[in-house]
């Protein structure tokens, strides 16, 4: 499936494609091909986070706007993420978003 929900005619800072609503985690998927690859943006309103999940393959994380922690549940440790950084979380690794404020991030997932 090709790119979606993308500008063509003129170039827009990633951030402004999606909005947060007050209590929830909305999110914009701008490709998914077959299990192959996933490309999901999300937004985060204060105090929302993801619970733990686990991909069958490598998911990257890009922080857009705002900060956040991937705390890895095996464990319990935490990376602290701010806007421009990018981690990759192994595949089969059960992980959680937890924003630490509003929060724009681009989730890519890689089988």
């Amino acid at each position: 499936m090709p790119f979606r929900n993308l500008p063509t005619e003129a170039a827009e800072p990633l951030a402004s494609l999606i909005d947060a609503r007050p209590g929830q985690v909305s999110s914009m998927s701008l490709t998914r091909v077959g299990d192959a690859l996933g490309a999901t943006l999300l937004a985060f309103s204060a105090g929302e986070s993801v619970s733990e999940e686990r991909y069958p393959g490598d998911a990257l994380y890009y922080v857009v706007e705002g900060a956040a922690k991937i705390r890895f549940s095996e464990d319990g440790r935490e990376v602290a993420m701010a806007t421009g950084d990018i981690l990759r979380v192994p595949a089969g690794v059960e992980h959680a978003v937890e924003p630490t404020c509003a929060t724009k991030l681009l989730q890519l997932v890689l089988t």
